[in-house]
């Protein structure tokens, strides 16, 4: 799996930047960078606290950007595998 860094725009005016609640739970959203694509994560936070929330997210998005987050293959509409990119490394 690719490894992707984020690209991150913060608006320090709003405090629940990247994030949104679904029925209770707060959620995470932000786009890393791989390979030269992009891909745009979601992931839940599992509080249905907002302070609990903002602390996560700030600990999720400083861990990504230090070491980067594994981006899965996404499956090919041909139903064919994706190709294993140790053959090509």
């Amino acid at each position: 799996m690719p490894v992707g860094f984020p690209s991150i725009r913060v608006d320090q005016r709003n405090v629940k930047h990247h994030l949104w609640c679904n029925n209770g739970t707060w959620w995470v959203h932000y786009t890393v960078h791989f390979d030269h694509r992009k891909r745009r994560i979601r992931r839940s936070l599992g509080t249905r606290s907002l302070t609990e929330a903002i602390l996560r997210r700030d600990a999720l998005l400083l861990r990504i950007a230090s070491d980067g987050d594994l981006v899965q293959e996404r499956p090919r509409h041909d139903g064919e595998p994706p190709p294993d990119r140790r053959l090509y490394a």
